[in-house]
């Protein structure tokens, strides 16, 4: 819990610390006015007491004489009273909002730095997460991290101060009225937090884990939905869901609960001590003379409650929070001291301007996952020449993606260099945005039209029509879009489910062709098409030649064939580089997938049919 709350205030600057101190100290001041509420009516319950007592004299409270007031004096006594606490109240509510929105900003702020540091950084960082933890953190986690640490950090500062100067002021007006309260009511909050404190940190990290397995859970079933449902598979993945969901109810009922206990417990205390004060009073026979200590104990002990009540429930709320933030916290533990796009821009530029396509070259890298033990990319270097088209082939597991995903800034070597047109990938994508493209095997659609789809990360007023006309008929999506009842404004959210392999293909392959890159990578961006689609877009991208530089990761042969290079990879280094004609007579592995594709002239079904039994 502790731990939580000097994470949460270190991720605070210097400023936003002295800000928020000053706040909190300034609202925990107004804790004074207590004192001065209290007096007030130790004073008024003196000043009963003495006068119930026909005999007695003036009043003495704090070794000052009162003299007896009448019924004016009273009255105005009373009204000052309220007046304190009053003032007290409205100053309270005025700071307690201001903290509010302070901490509000505080966690805008994190929470921008923590989607910039999760979406803009490595790919390497984004797999060490699942999209429920990535939502969880992003969302609620960034929310408890800040909103729920920090306002519970300024109630227990400032509830703790109003204690303590109450006790004090408790003291010192009836020293042996507040030695009891406190003893009293210390023993009844120490008592209560050790019966709960771990169950509420239990239910907080059930809450979270149960949200994080329970979006896992139905990711995973939206993601499977057609072969679970063939296979008759839903029970497991509806179980999950089941599981979770009751793991968050429980743990909900739990919070609550424990939430709701401390308000009822030191209220109980409260009457049980009047009582038994009263009782005391009574057995004794001098009841009169105790209105004045009871006075005190009765309003020391409502002040005492009401500090103790949001004291227990900020503590109670910390342990959870703490819990629940968790992930969010560690996430933002990772930052550098400022991200990538917070640094200063690049000196090196690239002329955007100039025709032609951009020249990758790689020297030396090496790569390795952290889970891996090996590397996945054993010292690679390779040219990949301006305006060329280049084929990248070898076995699943071989390296090819992560050889991409270097060229593209996704991940950074872990020695090494990759340079596209004598640039770092990164640099040129904050210099240069659109320079380079990417066509994934699986385009990811967004929520949107057709359009939007396209043109991705544009604004709908802000897209070029003209462009979006031509990489439409490039990709051949013409007669595609003449089907849609709206067109390219038809939304993707209603079609998504229509949209064949080949089609979702296209328009990723529209949406790279969009920003007029002079750098195209693919990866098997076209195993979705029928051959002959295949074979027009495969032309298309030849005609690309000398104006941008094409790089295809190719399982299927007849997508190399043409290619300028093709450079054979196996277990993270390059064992050939050739036309494909070369790499094929130099490289068993490719004339065995020559004869698998039946590539050749020769029948290739015996063959097939023999490396398959085999």
């Amino acid at each position: 819990m502790l731990a939580a709350a000097r994470q949460s205030l270190s991720f605070l600057s210097k400023r936003e610390r002295v800000v928020y101190f000053s706040l909190v100290a300034l609202r925990s001041l107004i804790g004074i006015l207590d004192v001065f509420g209290i007096i007030l009516v130790g004073l008024i319950a003196s000043i009963g007491a003495t006068q119930l007592n026909p005999d007695g004299g003036d009043t003495v409270l704090l070794g000052f004489t009162i003299p007896r007031l009448d019924s004016t004096g009273l009255l105005i006594l009373v009204s000052g009273v309220l007046a304190v606490f009053v003032v007290k109240a409205v100053l309270a509510i005025l700071l307690s909002w201001s903290i509010a929105k302070f901490i509000s900003r505080v966690e805008a702020r994190n929470a921008d730095r923590l989607i910039d540091y999760l979406l803009r950084g490595s790919l390497a960082n984004a797999k060490r997460y699942s999209k429920a933890e990535f939502q969880y953190a992003i969302t609620a986690g960034s929310n408890w991290a800040f909103t729920g640490i920090l306002n519970n950090v300024a109630a227990i500062i400032t509830e703790s101060f109003l204690l303590l100067v109450v006790a004090i002021a408790f003291l010192v007006v009836d020293p042996i009225a507040a030695l009891f309260a406190l003893a009293y009511f210390g023993i009844t909050v120490v008592g209560m937090q050790y019966f709960i404190g771990r169950s509420l940190k239990r239910a907080g990290n059930d809450a979270a884990d149960g949200t994080i397995d329970a979006t896992n859970a139905i990711s995973d079933t939206l993601d499977t939905f057609r072969e679970i449902s063939v296979l008759g598979r839903q029970e497991l993945f509806l179980n999950r869901i089941h599981l979770s969901r009751r793991r968050i109810a429980k743990s909900g009922a739990v919070l609550q609960f424990l939430g709701g206990m401390p308000r009822y417990v030191v209220e109980t205390a409260l009457i049980l001590g009047v009582v038994v004060f009263v009782g005391l009073q009574l057995l004794s026979g001098d009841l009169a003379s105790g209105l004045a200590t009871l006075g005190i104990f009765l309003a020391g002990g409502v002040r005492i409650m009401g500090s103790l009540l949001p004291l227990q429930t900020a503590v109670a709320a910390l342990k959870i929070n703490a819990e629940r933030s968790r992930s969010a916290l560690d996430l933002l533990a990772e930052l550098p001291a400022r991200l990538p796009h917070e640094m200063e821009p690049a000196t090196d530029t690239v002329d955007r301007v100039t025709d032609g396509g951009l020249g990758v070259v790689i020297s030396d890298a090496r790569y390795r996952y952290s889970s891996d033990s090996n590397d996945t990319i054993d010292d690679i270097s390779l040219q990949f020449s301006p305006g060329g088209y280049s084929a990248i082939i070898g076995p699943s597991g071989s390296g090819k993606t992560t050889l991409v995903d270097l060229i593209l800034g996704l991940i950074r070597p872990d020695s090494g260099r990759v340079r596209i047109g004598g640039v770092e990938p990164n640099d040129l994508r904050t210099i240069a945005p659109g320079m380079v493209s990417y066509v994934p095997q699986k385009p990811g659609m967004v929520s949107g039209t057709i359009a939007e789809n396209i043109a991705l990360g544009v604004e709908p007023e802000n897209i070029d029509q003209v462009r979006l006309a031509e990489v439409i008929k490039s990709a051949y999506l013409t007669d595609f879009i003449e089907t849609l009842p709206d067109g390219v404004d038809t939304s993707v959210g209603k079609q998504v489910d229509a949209l064949s392999g080949g089609q979702v293909q296209r328009i990723g392959l529209a949406r790279a062709l969009y920003v007029r890159p002079r750098l195209l990578i693919l990866d098997e961006a076209t195993s979705g098409l029928d051959a002959s689609s295949e074979a027009i877009i495969g032309d298309s991208l030849r005609a690309l030649a000398g104006t941008v530089t094409v790089i295809v990761i190719a399982h299927r042969l007849s997508t190399v064939q043409h290619a300028d290079v093709v450079h054979v990879i196996e277990a993270g280094r390059v064992i050939a580089s050739g036309d494909f004609k070369a790499v094929q007579k130099s490289v068993p592995m490719v004339a065995e997938y020559v004869k698998l594709m039946s590539f050749d002239e020769e029948p290739a079904i015996s063959d097939q049919t023999s490396v398959g039994e085999g």
